[in-house]
């Protein structure tokens, strides 16, 4: 294992309650987070418009090759979404986007004959909109379905030949009129339950999961790896030292420096891992498919070696150097909180080392010390 200088931790002061008690209840309204059981489901919308194209290429247009990228297309986006799932509206959306857009290349430059935008393959547009509509919040589906419907009218002036008036404008309303008033209304009521389980898992002051969100979403990454044979690493940061920026330099001070922690943390488990804040001057990052040297160099290149974490707060620069260990999961281990614990103890085991040892080296130099000679000044004559 692997740690810098540990710091003793404290309890966090009890001040600023009511700040932060609406900041909380912002953050529970305005959150932009995706919860892990939607972002795990969206990479099956995209293979099954895979699959089932691939099914059309084979029994209705086997003279029709290109349809076959697009089949290809469909399956990387599915991919997309299952190497790196959603976190905020905005990427989920965006994948969205990318479906449609390859509806686009699918009605106007495959081959001919596969009957355009109205034709066979209107499920594109119809099971994107109807998905992201029920799962997004209504400002990003309704982005979505808009960049739908601009796309059907576009697509249709441009087919070689346009069915008939009548049909497209039945199927441009399917694709307004369902996904905004049914998939909308339908997709809020159903996530109720999940948002607010969902936000009961979040840290609102730094966006981060919090304990229980480490140990809910935690083991189910660890038993994803286990079943796969993917090894599952777990880093503690210890960050004691941000009770004593708080006491130095203020509560602000030691928001900002949260969110600076938050943000390097993030940023290390951006892929597929998670971070989480288990304490109130603790972090944890779950990091799957690594093993501890790739968690270690991973560490390394987002801190730095020795690793630290920087804020300018105005005159003087805040700098944090946190302990860590890190450690791998056994075939054995039952859940991240059994790997976290174990880490916890060496880590305090560490800590009141340290503490020892400065005590020591205290004593020490207490006891070579010899006080000084006084010496005697003479009145002068």
């Amino acid at each position: 294992m692997s740690a810098s200088s540990p710091a003793p931790s404290t309890a966090p002061p009890h001040t600023d309650r009511a700040h932060k008690s609406s900041h909380a209840q912002h953050a529970a309204a305005a959150n932009p987070w995706i919860s892990h059981s939607v972002s795990h489901l969206e990479r099956w919308v995209a293979w099954s418009i895979a699959v089932y194209t691939a099914w059309l290429a084979i029994f209705s247009f086997p003279g029709a090759p290109s349809v076959w990228l697009l089949v290809l297309y469909a399956g990387l986006v599915g991919k997309w979404a299952e190497a790196r799932p959603a976190r905020h509206q905005s990427e989920m959306a965006w994948r969205g986007l990318a479906l449609i857009a390859g509806a686009y290349v699918l009605h106007t430059q495959t081959a001919a004959g596969i009957g355009g935008p109205g034709g066979l393959f209107f499920f594109w547009l119809s099971i994107t909109c109807l998905y992201y509509a029920f799962m997004l919040k209504p400002a990003w589906g309704a982005g979505v379905v808009a960049f739908a419907v601009i796309e059907f009218a576009v697509a249709s002036l441009q087919a070689p030949e346009a069915a008939p008036a009548a049909e497209l404008m039945a199927q441009g309303g399917f694709l307004a009129i369902f996904p905004l008033l049914l998939a909308m209304k339908f997709g809020a009521v159903m996530r109720q339950p999940d948002e607010t389980l969902e936000n009961a898992r979040i840290d609102s002051s730094t966006g981060l999961y919090n304990r229980a969100g480490f140990a809910a979403h935690g083991d189910e990454m660890l038993a994803d790896c286990q079943r796969d044979g993917r090894p599952l690493t777990v880093a503690v940061f210890d960050c004691a030292d941000l009770m004593e920026v708080r006491a130095i330099y203020g509560n602000r001070t030691a928001r900002k420096l949260a969110a600076r922690i938050a943000r390097k943390l993030s940023a290390l488990s951006v892929d597929c891992g998670l971070a989480a804040r288990t304490g109130p001057a603790e972090f944890s990052v779950v990091l799957p498919g690594m093993s501890r040297e790739k968690a270690l160099a991973a560490i390394h290149r987002v801190l730095g070696n020795p690793g630290r974490i920087e804020l300018d707060a105005g005159h003087s620069e805040v700098v944090l150097v946190p302990g860590f260990l890190v450690e791998t999961a056994g075939a054995d281990t039952e859940s991240v909180e059994e790997l976290h614990g174990e880490l916890r103890r060496e880590l305090a085991l560490q800590q009141d080392y340290e503490q020892r040892r400065q005590h020591h080296m205290q004593r020490e130099r207490e006891r070579h010390s010899r006080p000084m000679r006084i010496a005697r000044r003479t009145a002068r004559a």
